[in-house]
């Protein structure tokens, strides 16, 4: 691939994207006006839907008028409108006809189907041209080399009408100019397509290993950790790939994908030495692998930041950083490069209830330039999309400002909280008194959930899945629970004053069976789950996802452990 080309096209994207950049400066410093502007280009849209129509979209004239005519909503309340535009009825909740239904979901939950318009994705692009330009900015170096892209086909399957539904980091690939595709993001789309889970991280990986890598991207850090494992898995067999021009995936590829793969299948003996000596070191590591690589970005927030533990081991000191909050149903924020994600205030129209009155029945409703920091709120979304003040569930802290524009952090979804007895545990709670656990007892583990447990009396359980090369792990968990409840206590003073007074039991710990995390992914994954929606709570997660755990902990020989804290 011609560096000075690849050059060229990161320079035409920061010309183009300053005038982007030069109007977000300006919006920030006056956010109020820049939301109704944004809502204004909404309501003039889709206001002869007939959604628009039964909620009076045209006569609105301020947000106070929006807010009055359009309820706060989840995606129940929008079903019935959009399983009317899956049958192919037009002018429901957009004027413009969906080119795709991105799905989502929570894990093994009933599929959302979000419409994905033009306007959409315009609105989409905003912050990602931001996020790409801070990013850029920030680590220069990225533009001596192309970036390694994890994401879900665009298509899984057809609506009624024969509109495609899939995964919009898909769907946002496929529309990316051929230059992107060439030159930033050469790895085939064709990998993505393959069924076969083992085959695809092995063609992605044999596509990865003889390109100059600056970035990683992905959305789910877990998915980098899997990819890497399954480095060190096909490592000889990829080696011999290089050398003899092959790529000998666990199942046979289709002729299409091969031909696809065709340009990353000369044979380079010289690259292939080189990773041989690596791995004869036993330092067959990206740092190593991709000496050039600049960032790996990922989320890194709440549950996420259980899955980077072990990165400085893959990457050393390479930067990681937290891309933007987002998903299918809207893009909430925009990476500023440095850590800092910026409200995207040119992408959607944003409202935000106080997390203590998300269960009143008339909560303060916010604007994004009413927000304190060190508060946390919850977001509504209202889009080209067709969703009208969505709840999306999550909750945001806001941790500082950009002129007048709020900067915010994603802490975890709402609702998932548990309190047996006014306790209030939550999910990022329990992810960062593990983390220090495992830090504490120089433990490693792929995976853990916290379950509730009523009876004989109320207490927690802790499944765990170590490592497999973990030594002694009855005794390592027996470590890990002690210091994982010591530091519970510190996070949440009620929990503390909970177990004192004995209203809570001591906690539980019990082993899954090796391989039991590896074995859920790889089952949604052949069910067509994207990854970056296999997501498992560490709190107290769906009925099915615990129902399988609690079988695998029991296939390890049902090992349960408490430790008593006084």
């Amino acid at each position: 691939m011609s560096s000075p080309v690849r050059k060229l096209v990161y320079g035409i994207f920061e010309r183009l994207a300053q005038k982007e950049m030069a109007e977000l400066e300006d919006d920030c410093k006056n956010p109020r006006q820049a939301q109704w502007r944004k809502l204004s280009e909404i309501m003039a849209l889709n206001g002869g839907t007939v959604f628009g129509k039964e909620r009076s979209f045209a006569q609105v004239r301020s947000v106070a008028d929006y807010q009055k005519c359009a309820q706060i909503s989840d995606y129940e309340k929008f079903r019935p409108y959009i399983d009317r535009m899956w049958q192919g009825e037009k002018d429901v909740l957009t004027s413009e006809q969906p080119f795709m239904y991105a799905t989502t979901s929570g894990t093994m939950g009933q599929s959302k189907y979000i419409p994905v318009t033009p306007s959409y994705i315009k609105e989409f692009r905003k912050a990602s041209v931001a996020s790409g330009y801070f990013t850029l900015k920030s680590f220069p170096g990225i533009v001596n080399g192309v970036t390694l892209s994890v994401f879900s086909p665009a298509e899984e399957g057809r609506s009624a009408d024969g509109t495609p539904f899939g995964a919009i980091s898909g769907g946002l690939y496929l529309r990316e100019p051929w230059l992107v595709k060439k030159y930033i993001s050469p790895v085939p789309y064709n990998v993505y397509l393959i069924k076969d889970y083992e085959s695809k991280y092995y063609a992605l990986l044999r596509c990865a290993l003889v390109l100059p890598l600056t970035t990683f991207y992905t959305l789910n850090p877990s998915t980098i950790v899997m990819l890497l494992k399954k480095l060190e898995k096909f490592a000889p067999s990829l080696i011999k790939d290089i050398a003899e021009g092959q790529c000998n995936t666990p199942s046979k590829l289709d002729a299409e994908t091969m031909t696809a793969l065709k340009p990353f299948l000369k044979r380079d003996p010289e690259r292939a030495r080189y990773l041989q000596s690596l791995l004869n070191k036993g330092e067959f590591l990206p740092r190593k692998i991709w000496p050039g690589l600049q960032v790996v970005c990922c989320w890194t927030k709440a549950s996420a930041a259980f899955y980077i533990k072990d990165f400085p081991e893959y990457f050393g000191d390479t930067p990681i950083t937290d891309v933007s909050y987002g998903a299918s149903e809207g893009r909430g924020s925009i990476s500023m490069g440095d850590g800092r994600q910026l409200l995207a205030i040119r992408s959607h129209f944003f409202e935000f209830i106080p997390e203590s009155e998300i269960d009143s029945p008339n909560p303060t409703v916010l604007l994004a330039d009413e927000l304190s920091v060190g508060q946390n709120y919850y977001i509504l979304f209202s889009t080209a999309a067709g969703l009208y003040r969505y709840h999306i569930n999550d909750v945001i802290k806001v941790v500082g400002h950009h002129h007048n524009c709020p900067l915010i952090e994603f802490q975890y979804k709402g609702g998932n909280i548990s309190s047996f007895t006014g306790e209030k545990l939550t999910e990022l709670q329990v992810t960062q008194a593990m983390q220090s656990a495992l830090a504490e007892s120089n433990s490693n583990c792929r995976f853990f959930t916290l379950l509730p447990e009523f009876r004989p009396h109320p207490h927690y359980k802790l499944l765990i899945e170590f490592e497999p090369e973990q030594n002694s792990p009855e005794q390592q968990a027996k470590l890990v629970l002690t210091s994982f409840e010591k530091h519970l206590c510190k996070l949440n003073d009620e929990y503390q004053t909970k177990r004192n007074s004995q209203r809570l039991d001591p906690p539980e710990l019990s082993l899954l069976a090796c391989g039991a995390y590896e074995k859920l992914r790889k089952s949604l994954s052949a069910k067509g789950t994207p990854d970056a929606q296999i997501k498992f709570s560490h709190l107290n997660p769906k009925d099915e996802i615990r129902s399988y755990f609690e079988e695998q902990a029991a296939l390890s020989g049902n090992r349960e452990m408490a430790e008593e804290h006084q």
